[in-house]
């Protein structure tokens, strides 16, 4: 006769292996211990896109007809134009561009 184990859900199984500890992968994976969740990379509203940040210094952006902002061809999103105006960086001048504000350096004029 066979060897018989007992698993964690209380049943009786025939162990297909000598590693074998649990009846069925579903009971392996309830005894298993939880694994943290991985936090997700975004960016913070005081950090907005550097990119974005040098196309601002060269010229404003222009909203677009259908929503978000452009720089030319190049879209841009309007949660961008957002963190950069939540972060201080950027205002809306006249409802229609999107512009850089002068950062005060802090010396002496």
């Amino acid at each position: 006769m066979a060897n018989l184990r007992a698993c964690g859900c209380g049943a009786a199984f025939v162990p297909h292996r000598d590693s074998q500890k649990f009846c069925s992968r579903r009971c392996a994976a309830l005894a298993r211990p939880s694994r943290p969740s991985r936090p997700r990379c975004r960016r913070t509203a005081a950090q907005p896109n550097p990119f974005i940040l040098r196309l601002l210094e060269i010229q404003p952006l222009e909203r677009r007809a259908r929503g978000g902002w452009r720089f030319g061809t190049r879209r841009i999103s309007d949660g961008a134009a957002d963190r950069l105006i939540a972060s201080g960086r950027a205002e809306i001048i006249g409802g229609q561009y999107l512009q850089l504000v002068p950062q005060a350096t802090g010396e002496a004029t």
